[in-house]
């Protein structure tokens, strides 16, 4: 493999999907843990827990989002303008 090849590029977008899908379920998890207690007590506590585990569900997603969209600007970007730009003639 070699720098600036499609393969490369592919892995680069893969890491960066990977961390914001691990970004996403971990705070699905969290947030799927804190709605738990509604489904079997229907009291205030627990209908606070559930919407608290909406936000951090909510949260995590706009998180995730801009955690990808940023490293991709800051990495994909760069790296098709330096791999894909056209040879420069200096004569």
């Amino acid at each position: 493999m070699e720098l600036g090849s499609t393969e490369h590029k592919n892995l680069l977008l893969k890491g960066i999907l990977k961390t914001a899908f691990k970004t996403f379920f971990i705070g699905m998890a969290i947030g799927v843990v804190l709605i738990l207690p509604s489904v079997f007590i229907q009291n205030t506590v627990s209908l606070i827990f559930a919407y608290m585990g909406d936000f951090v569900i909510f949260g995590t997603f706009i998180y995730a989002t801009l955690i990808a969209a940023k490293k991709y600007n800051r990495i994909i970007k760069p790296f098709n303008e330096t791999y894909n730009s056209p040879p420069n003639s200096d004569s």
